[in-house]
């Protein structure tokens, strides 16, 4: 035999039985601070964690185990990874080749499952899901399991989703359906889309229409809407014979099915589209706005973006014209002021319509740093930039190269392209 080959021999025999020790190890000594609940070990060699319902993991280099605080080794170091108990359960891992595989063991170190899973939920899927059950999968298959081990879902789901109001979603075969904390299936799986119970009820869809559930899987509201119903309070808008309106909980229709489309309400009007054109109705679906408009948005600080004859203006709650139809751009308010473009050139207008900035830029910055603007200019020799305050003031003109927002009263400013950069106060006055 090599002797170079001797000395590594007997170190890895050394080595190997060490492990084998600290692995067959029954006990470590040293003493639990119930204070603090940390187990000190006599020996340093060991890394000992948190503890939580009196066990807490423990290891010496890759492998962990589990230890009680007596310092009794409950498992013996064999795993990658231990989480947290949760319920009297944990998930353990074993990296090995990819992927990882996960099982359960309980707080006397048995393996509730065995450790051949490659998902599993984690300790924080597991407090979402409010039930008993555990969930593993082996190639994109789940089921469930009790935590004695009993397999009380067999292993032939594509998902098993959260519990809300006591039932979780399971999906099969492109369909869906629902079971109890228990695993067993009490909404067949025939739908080919659902959402999560809230309010005792569940929006689902099967061929292509749409409708409502309740917990005892009896149909509350017919499924016979054609897109998704999306509620907002008690208040849903849905589409019927293709046309959108609005219905309540129990399916009152609301609003009529007219529309070819409606928004949810906002600052007391819903947006909506009749024929083409856009315009508001209230709650009761009157229409408050008339639909003449060839674009509109939504409601913001009492006001809204509208385009008639391909030009842009602004409309208040009663549908008066604030902003005349005269720019080519408008934008919502923000305190008070809005963005406008006017033969190119942009401004700013309040909401009485008045311009407090005329439109002569080509750049506004929009945000103002101690009462200043950055405003843009193009010469023929280049954009040219300067400050306005918040009255639209141009108080420093725009003949800098570069600028950068004020801050304490001063901005670095740029007169030329390759000129040094220098400071001036919120008046334009250079500052040594």
């Amino acid at each position: 035999m090599n002797k170079v080959f001797l000395p590594f021999l007997h170190i890895l025999i050394i080595t190997l039985s060490l492990i084998q020790n600290l692995t067959a190890q029954t006990k470590i000594e040293g003493r639990y601070d119930s204070a603090k609940r940390k187990f000190i070990p006599k020996d340093e060699v060991y890394r000992i964690y948190d503890f939580r319902d009196g066990l807490a993991s423990f290891r010496t280099n890759d492998k962990k185990g589990i230890i009680d605080t007596l310092g009794n080794v409950i498992v013996p170091m064999m795993y990658d990874e231990i989480e947290p108990f949760m319920d009297g359960v944990a998930r353990v891992e074993i990296f090995g080749d990819y992927p990882t595989h996960y099982g359960y063991i309980d707080a006397q170190g048995n393996e509730v499952l065995p450790v051949i899973y490659t998902d599993a939920d984690d300790w924080y899927y597991r407090s979402l899901r409010f039930s008993d059950l555990i969930v593993v999968g082996i190639d994109q298959k789940y089921g469930c399991f009790d935590k004695k081990g009993k397999n009380v879902l067999p292993m032939e789901y594509g998902s098993i989703g959260n519990y809300h109001s006591g039932l979780a979603t399971v999906y099969k075969d492109g369909k869906m359906g629902f079971i109890n904390k228990e695993g067993k299936i009490v909404i067949p799986i025939i739908y080919d889309r659902v959402s999560d119970f809230g309010l005792e009820t569940s929006i689902v869809q099967k061929e292509g229409k749409w409708g409502m559930i309740n917990k005892m899987g009896e149909v509350v509201l017919p499924l016979v809407y054609e897109a998704e119903m999306r509620f907002s309070g008690e208040l849903c808008i849905t589409k019927l014979n293709g046309q959108f309106g609005i219905i309540d909980r129990n399916g009152k229709v609301l609003i009529p099915f007219q529309y070819e489309s409606i928004s949810y309400y906002r600052e007391g009007l819903a947006h909506a589209i009749l024929n083409g054109k856009h315009g508001f109705i209230d709650e009761k679906g009157t229409t408050i706005i008339p639909f003449e408009y060839e674009w509109a948005g939504n409601f913001q600080e009492g006001y809204v973006i509208a385009k008639k004859d391909n030009l842009w203006g602004h409309l208040n709650k009663l549908g008066e014209v604030t902003t005349p139809f005269e720019y080519e751009l408008t934008g919502d308010f923000n305190r008070g002021l809005s963005n406008v473009k006017k033969n190119g050139k942009s401004g700013r207008i309040n909401t009485a319509g008045k311009l407090v900035l005329p439109c002569k830029y080509d750049g506004i910055n929009g945000v103002f740093n101690d009462g200043r603007m950055i405003v843009s200019i193009n010469f023929s020799e280049g954009r040219k930039k300067g400050f306005v305050d918040v009255n639209g003031n141009e108080v420093i003109p725009c003949i800098y190269h570069n600028v950068k927002a004020f801050s304490g009263g001063k901005a670095e400013v740029q007169e030329d392209a390759d000129g040094p950069w220098f400071l001036i106060d919120v008046n334009g006055k250079k500052v040594k």
